[in-house]
């Protein structure tokens, strides 16, 4: 339909350009302006419909969600990414090729949503799971798809979904959890879509009796309007109700259940965001519009300001967004909600969490970390010291720079120290490889060290992208009672998440050492070797003095949190492993039984150890340890340990059959 629609309009276009070719005089200047007031008709459709400055006031709107007080873009920048996959929308060429960020695509969702169901969303990653609804899919396996192109098949999702959720997790197939998921991102959507549902709702007066009474107008009531008039009424209206007959008290009685069936539906969609902070009481939680219309009708809670509220998104539904009364009615609103939420001291925060997502701190520093790694490989080339050495060995700092900046950022945001999710972990994990990196190669000076910091810089930063795609929620949530201390987080988890971090980079070192012994580029360098076993083996104790602190805070923390210090817990038996492992290799090596090539081969095996500690167990499902639990990550983490698996195998073989040349030399 789009298509014919195109072509339609691109006919006409020529046509009328050719009339206007054909003409002469006033008549050609007459097309002519009539021709570009068309292009300028068909600019301004393509135009952004959200003022800039309407932009800039919701994003910083603050908004209690998931027990967090955030911003409003926060918000939307998670829920597109949970349908979409990207925080940002790409329109297709029906609508003008244009992306959508977040934040309008989020207000779109809230006042237009005739326009949002039209816009293709919802990522799926198997045709198959559209071909299952009765929908004809798209040309390519993995697209995206409207609310609109789903709807005829809306109802044989619901149902698929259903019996695919009763199926056991470890059964279930690919299409199963694409269908879940699909239904599940549906849901959120028609949430979002139908939350102002409540500012957009009218009630017919002339034909309630109840309402009759109140409203002389004969225009429907709003939202506002009847929780101001109506709870005082009911009173009077019982009171009235008892000295009347049973037929005359039918005609309020169907009113009042006509109201309130009315209001119940309202409620169960008003209550997805908590909008408007209390006056007063720091512990009482946000109020969403769902909480406001309850209250109106509790005889002893005051709602004339929030009440305020819900008549000021009453005004913003039906008035245009670029127009002044929009505009005035959002300052208005955003001066009210901020004021209270500063007087709780919840909103000092909210406009640099603003900053920085819009500062994309992040995803620059992991371009950075693929620069240095480039401009390192080129410094490879060139065998003396020069500019781009230079350049090379300082091009490190820059990402290493920006990353713990915005891990800096993160905690002022927060209040709390740099590790409290999984995601945080990523982050903090790749700034410690990358920082290793930077200081050992004024170390050794052979630029390994610094190029694999690059690496593992950019593969952090890479992973942590796709897990935060992967999970679509946000990556500040509030943090869990067993979490809720800053002591113990800035010195067992942060201590703990150092120790993963040089484990891996000492891994790391083991890869290069290995791919070297196999593709024997260093055949003759025996100091090349014994320099990469020494900065190895160095990390590697390293790894161990962090981990072992890290695991006796632990204990003192469970101790404190359990009762116990010690309990065989899955994540505790996972940092025990490492620190037994550290420790065997470390004795081993001064007893001489390990030299350089086993050392490397034993960080390889060390590095699987602390992807169990940190990924592994996360995905057994039991334990105390409940905040850090992941699914769906088997497959990729058996792959990982087959892959380490494989390179130990060739590398023991080669270092085998290298002693043996040597030996018979």
């Amino acid at each position: 339909m789009h298509k014919s629609k195109d072509k339609a309009g691109a006919c006409f276009f020529v046509s009328f350009s050719k009339n206007c070719i054909k003409s002469t005089g006033m008549n050609k200047i007459l097309l002519l302006l009539a021709c570009f007031s068309l292009l300028a008709g068909i600019s301004a459709a393509e135009a952004p419909r959200w003022p800039s400055e309407v932009l800039d006031l919701f994003a910083v709107l603050p908004v209690q969600e998931s027990g967090r007080v955030k911003p409003l873009d926060t918000v939307a920048r998670f829920s597109l990414l949970r349908l979409n996959g990207k925080r940002t929308l790409t329109l297709d060429a029906a609508t003008g090729k244009r992306s959508l960020s977040a934040l309008e695509w989020f207000l779109d969702c809230l006042f237009q949503p005739e326009a949002a169901d039209d816009y293709r969303c919802f990522s799926v990653d198997s045709y198959e799971a559209v071909v299952a609804l009765g929908i004809e899919p798209h040309g390519k396996k993995r697209d995206r798809y409207s609310y609109n192109e789903l709807r005829p098949g809306l109802d044989r999702l619901m149902t698929l979904a259903r019996q695919a959720s009763e199926i056991p997790r470890e059964t279930q197939t690919f299409i199963d959890t694409q269908l879940i998921t699909l239904a599940n991102n549906v849901l959120a959507y028609e949430s979002l879509t139908q939350f102002l549902d409540f500012a957009r709702a009218s009630y017919e007066t002339s034909g309630n009796a109840l309402l009759a009474e109140l409203f002389e107008s004969e225009e429907p009531a709003r939202t506002s309007g009847i929780l101001k008039q109506v709870p005082g009424h009911l009173e009077t209206v019982v009171q009235k109700s008892q000295t009347l007959t049973d037929k005359e008290r039918e005609p309020l009685a169907q009113g009042m259940n006509a109201l309130f069936t009315q209001l119940d539906t309202l409620t169960t969609t008003a209550r997805l965001f908590a909008l408007f902070p209390p006056e007063k009481g720091e512990e009482i939680p946000w109020l969403s519009p769902a909480d406001i219309m309850e209250g109106a009708f509790d005889s002893g809670t005051s709602m004339e300001i929030p009440i305020g509220f819900v008549q000021a998104f009453e005004t913003l539904v039906n008035a245009p967004p670029a127009s002044p009364l929009f505009l005035d009615t959002l300052k208005r609103l955003h001066t009210a909600v901020t004021s209270q939420a500063a007087a709780r001291g919840e909103y000092r925060h909210v406009p640099l969490e603003v900053h920085y997502y819009r500062g994309r701190y992040l995803f620059f520093g992991q371009w950075l970390f693929v620069l240095a790694f480039i401009l390192t490989a080129l410094s490879w080339l060139r065998k003396e010291a020069g500019r781009l050495s230079l350049l090379a060995n300082f091009s490190l700092l820059p990402p290493i720079l920006l990353l713990g900046f915005g891990i800096a950022l993160r905690c002022i945001i927060r209040e709390r120290p740099p590790v409290t999710t999984l995601y945080e972990t990523i982050l903090f994990t790749a700034l410690i490889g990358a920082s290793l990196g930077f200081l050992l190669e004024f170390v050794v000076r052979n630029r390994i060290p610094m190029s694999l910091g690059a690496l593992f810089g950019a593969l952090g930063m890479f992973f942590a992208w796709r897990y935060e795609a992967r999970e679509g929620t946000d990556t500040m949530p509030a943090v869990i009672a067993v979490l809720d201390t800053n002591f113990w987080l800035a010195t067992h988890v942060t201590t703990i998440i150092v120790g993963y971090g040089a484990g891996l980079f000492a891994s790391a070192l083991g890869h290069v050492h290995v791919f070297f012994r196999i593709f024997p580029f260093k055949k003759h360098a025996s100091p090349f070797f014994a320099d990469l076993g020494r900065i190895t083996y160095g990390v590697l104790a390293f790894c161990l003095a962090f981990t072992l602190i890290g695991t006796v805070l632990g204990g003192i923390w469970a101790a404190q949190s359990w009762g116990r210090f010690w309990g065989w817990d899955p994540k505790e038996n996972g940092a025990l492993l490492i620190i037994l492992w550290a420790l065997a290799v470390l004795h081993a090596r001064r007893g001489g039984y390990l030299r350089h090539d086993s050392i490397a081969l034993s960080a390889i095996v060390l590095g699987m150890i602390v992807v169990f500690a940190w990924w592994g167990v996360n995905a057994l499902g039991v334990g105390l340890h409940s905040y850090g639990f992941t699914r769906g990550i088997w497959g990729a983490l058996s792959l990982f340990w087959a892959l380490e698996a494989a390179v130990i195998t060739a590398g023991g073989t080669a270092m085998w059959l290298r002693r043996g040349r040597a030996d018979s030399a």
